[in-house]
């Protein structure tokens, strides 16, 4: 006797009734299309990326540069100033330098005579003599995070770019916080104020900073109590430190300069350990400098020290590990005076 055919069920007669798809339990459409249907549907409207994670959408490379582009423009047309890192410095045909800032991936390009450098230029310096000069300092920033207000975006080609401006940002953030007043009746930034600089170029007897748009000079010296060889093993392009305002110069933003140090943001134990030094103590130090016959010297514990004799027969160079033996203090000099026995280790 043959079976009777079983009548679908209610589900499946749903989904016959309405091949487009039915409404799950919690509202979500199931697509049961077909493939082909699934495919037009798709080129319509591209669908997210699905991800292992449900609920999540992942942003496209495209979107990613659409919404760094977004930001470039809203630079453009409000004049606020972006940050990003000193990549490299190349040469044009003409001549001319260029320096080329990676702002979120994307090439930004700032020509010389908007970097604001601070860098004299002597009246029988020649062209080729100063760009070459330029040069050196814009490659000592390399690593350097600089901000920049973008002045112009080209699209020519299909492949964006953007020009922009070092010193339109640094006059900006002068303005805002050396010359606008706070609640307080003061700017942010005033004498004997701590703030955080950026360690722009590095070399071996100073370091200079970037503080809210102006540059200075800090030398080593200003650096540390005792005495520092070489500013290059502590210190390095790109990172931050603590510097104190000693004096700020200048009526305008433009003119505008700044004397910091470090120094004076740490104890000074080097008098008390000089005083505890005793004649025909010896010690070992490094020379960090000869200057004028005088051999200045970093002993082991920080204390600064001088001599005028070395008893070694070999030439002592700056960089040298040396024994050194005390003979006196000068108190007010700060320093402790004596002769170097013998060269331990040279610097070669």
């Amino acid at each position: 006797m043959p079976r009777k055919k079983e009548a679908p069920s209610a589900e499946i007669a749903t989904v016959l009734d309405n091949p487009q798809g039915i409404e799950s339990a919690s509202g979500a459409v199931a697509d049961f299309a077909s493939p082909d249907r699934r495919q037009s549907t798709q080129a319509e409207t591209p669908a997210p990326i699905l991800t292992l994670e449900a609920g999540t959408e992942i942003e496209t490379q495209k979107e990613k540069e659409n919404a760094i582009w977004h930001e470039i423009k809203t630079s453009q047309v409000t004049g606020s100033h972006l940050s990003g890192i000193l990549g490299k410095v190349e040469l044009l045909a003409n001549g001319g330098l260029i320096a080329v800032v990676d702002y979120k991936a994307q090439r930004v390009v700032i020509p010389i005579n908007e970097m604001m450098l601070d860098v004299n230029r002597p009246e029988a310096q020649s062209d080729e003599e100063y760009n070459e000069r330029l040069a050196r300092v814009l490659n000592r920033m390399i690593g350097t995070e600089i901000d920049f207000v973008v002045r112009g975006i080209s699209t020519n080609g299909g492949e964006r770019a953007a020009v922009a401006s070092r010193k339109a940002a640094m006059l900006r953030l002068r303005r805002r916080y050396y010359f606008t007043n706070g609640a307080n009746g003061k700017p942010q930034i005033y004498p004997e104020r701590i703030v955080e600089a950026r360690i722009a170029a590095v070399s071996q007897l100073a370091i200079r900073v970037e503080i809210f748009g102006v540059e200075a000079t800090i030398r080593n010296r200003e650096l540390s109590w005792g005495y520092v060889s070489d500013c290059r093993d502590k210190y390095f392009v790109g990172d931050s430190v603590h510097v104190r305002i000693r004096e700020i110069l200048g009526e305008t933003p433009e003119s505008l300069r700044v004397k910091a140090d470090i120094r004076s943001l740490t104890e000074d134990y080097t008098q008390e350990k000089l005083l505890a030094l005793k004649p025909q103590t010896n010690c070992i130090g490094k020379i960090i400098d000869i200057r004028g016959g005088v051999i200045f010297i970093s002993l082991v514990d920080g204390v600064r020290a001088i001599a005028h004799k070395c008893f070694d027969q070999r030439k002592p160079g700056r960089g040298d590990d040396v024994l050194f033996v005390c003979t006196r203090i000068d108190e007010d000099g700060g320093v402790a005076v004596g002769i170097i026995s013998r060269i331990i280790r040279r610097n070669i």
